[in-house]
């Protein structure tokens, strides 16, 4: 892949520059265009994978007290993403990967490095100052992405924020218009320095928030994320209402900030795939009620009705053939979740957010960002086992969830599910990108591996994956994009015994990268291969499509020529779930 020519390397300029945003200071000739249709990238986040976080002298986050007092393992240099980001880069060229999703962090950008108060600064007390020379080196990462080939895919909040917002900053809505002051004050940087300093166009493609489901659930739900005394529907709701208002006013703010720059900016959020209505879908179709002309006073209605037809369609789907207790404690659950799920809808943190929302008739988003693991509730719950057991301090009430909870090295694969997924969002008419999917490994403190009890390796969950998405595409899915979680193994957490990276890394010595992890596979080089693969099909599937529309001179049919399943893959054709 050709590099565009742009340097990593840091030029004598002055820093701290306020940022022009006239027209004139931000115009580029053209928009960037991807040389590539389809993204194949990777993804990763700030805080799992830079380092430098919560440690003397370094930014502090909301992590930084459980960190401090040992309820975590610290985070420490983790993959050490911060330095190594260019020996990054040049691996993924070398895959032939053509996109990267990063974080920016606002805990780097607008960092303290004193740790206050749990309930941070006063509503009106004035935020620390932006550190210009961290949004500086975020440019020159940039810089250094697009020289490498590859598309950046920036994250605004990847679940962490500056601690001066206390422990639980998501329960005040504040906190919006300080998210808000962070996204302007960045984007203006990087559309003034990134054309100027580097000669290359700003970033395009941006995700506001990381998983604002789960970022809710596991604060104030599952208690896995660190936060205060409350628990419970309430914070639940709280916590998610501001996430996804601060999401709907960040995509307004871009557009507006991007307003004659010569760039369209394309602006989502990513969930975390669920078959839970209220955990998922439920946040799309709040977003698509004003331009579906649902009347105010009817959104809890009009989303019930929706909650039991989706329902309908993942029955009809009949991914779980074999219906074993596991399939009716999920449809227990469900039952349960529709109860509570509407009970807290009534809260008036929800009132608020459809009052935003119904400020414009616009769908505030440009695309479909979704993350795919293992979505079904009624995968779960297990059996507990000894080697759940982990040194970190928690009380026998967290040791029994986590326990009996199905654990990240324990997620079962269903490729099927992706399927169900990409046609069930397909419905809502734009663009889809898969923003993480992944499986993770699990190795102990010490480093020795622990098998999964599936004996599933990393080169054969990216096979079944990889070759579904392709087919989706093949058959007129509207898919732009699949990013892998991870490049490399990194922090999840409070821990880094998960592993989901295309290179493993060895914790007990210096971060280094090895494409051969410690069971003998080699994901990096199967993802490069598949990668591979994947655009001859599509090239070929181009020749065919242009073939017949120069012969037949009419309208192209629906879908593409079918691919057949190869003797290589278990995964039965996209066409065996039903259409939706």
């Amino acid at each position: 892949m050709s590099s565009p020519g742009y340097t990593h390397r840091l030029p004598s300029v002055e820093k701290g520059r306020e940022p022009d945003v006239t027209a004139e200071g931000t115009q580029l000739p053209k928009p960037f265009l991807t040389e590539d249709s389809f993204f194949w990238g990777v993804a990763t986040s700030g805080y799992q994978a830079e380092g430098g976080y919560n440690g003397p002298g370094q930014p502090l986050n909301n992590w930084a007290w459980a960190e401090s007092q040992g309820d975590v393992v610290p985070s420490g240099r983790t993959s050490d993403f911060w330095t190594l980001a260019h020996e990054d880069f040049e691996r993924c060229r070398e895959m032939g990967l053509n996109a990267f999703r990063m974080s920016i962090e606002w805990s780097r950008v607008q960092p303290t490095t004193t740790l206050g108060p749990t309930e941070g600064i006063a509503p009106d007390a004035e935020a620390p100052p932006f550190d210009e020379r961290a949004l500086y080196s975020y440019a020159q990462r940039i810089a250094d992405c697009r020289a490498q080939g590859l598309e950046p895919i920036i994250t605004l909040h990847h679940f962490v924020y500056p601690s001066w917002l206390g422990l639980d900053a998501w329960l005040k809505p504040e906190t919006i218009d300080r998210y808000l002051a962070f996204v302007e004050h960045t984007l203006k940087y990087l559309l003034r320095t990134l054309p100027q300093d580097f000669g290359c166009p700003p970033p395009r493609w941006f995700i506001t928030l990381n998983e604002p489901n789960l970022q809710a659930f596991n604060h104030y739900l599952y208690r896995i994320f660190p936060s205060g005394p409350p628990v419970g529907i309430e914070p639940t709701s709280k916590c998610l209402a501001y996430l996804l208002e601060a999401h709907v006013r960040a995509y307004r703010l871009i557009h507006e900030i991007y307003a004659g720059s010569g760039v369209s900016p394309m602006v989502s959020f990513n969930n975390y795939s669920s078959d839970l209505y209220w955990s998922d879908t439920a946040m799309l179709d709040l977003l698509f009620a004003p331009s579906r002309k649902v009347p105010r006073q009817m959104v809890r209605d009009d989303l019930l009705e929706r909650a039991h037809a989706f329902d309908k369609r993942f029955d009809d789907a009949r991914l779980f053939p074999r219906h074993g207790p596991r399939y009716f404690l999920g449809q227990w659950i469900k039952r349960f979740h529709h109860t509570v799920a509407l009970r807290g809808f009534d809260l008036p943190c929800w009132e608020r957010l459809i009052a935003v929302l119904y400020e414009r008739a616009e769908v505030p988003l440009d695309y479909i960002a979704f993350d795919y693991y293992d979505p079904f509730i009624a995968h779960a719950l297990r059996w507990p086992t000894w080697h759940d057991f982990d040194c970190r301090k928690r009380s026998f009430r967290d040791w029994m969830l986590e326990s009996l909870a199905s654990k990240w090295w324990d997620w079962h694969m269903l490729p099927e599910g992706l399927t169900f997924f990409v046609k069930h969002l397909a419905r809502y008419g734009l663009p889809l990108l898969i923003a993480e999917n992944g499986m993770a490994l699990r190795r102990l403190p010490d480093n020795r591996p622990f098998k999964r009890r599936d004996n599933l390796a990393r080169s054969q969950y990216l096979r079944e994956h990889v070759r579904v998405v392709s087919r989706l595409v093949e058959r007129g899915q509207p898919l732009i994009g699949y990013l892998h979680w991870s490049l490399f193994d990194n922090y999840e957490w409070g821990s880094f015994a998960p592993r989901f990276g295309l290179f493993s890394i060895d914790y007990t010595v210096y971060p280094t990268r090895h494409s051969v992890d410690a069971t003998g596979d080699n994901p990096s080089a199967t993802y490069a291969h598949e990668i591979q693969e994947a655009r001859l099909q599509f090239a070929g599937m181009a020749r065919r499509a242009g073939k017949k529309s120069a012969a037949t001179q009419e309208a192209p049919t629906s879908g593409a020529t079918p691919a057949s399943p190869t003797q290589e893959s278990n995964i039965s054709s996209p066409d065996s779930v039903q259409k939706i």
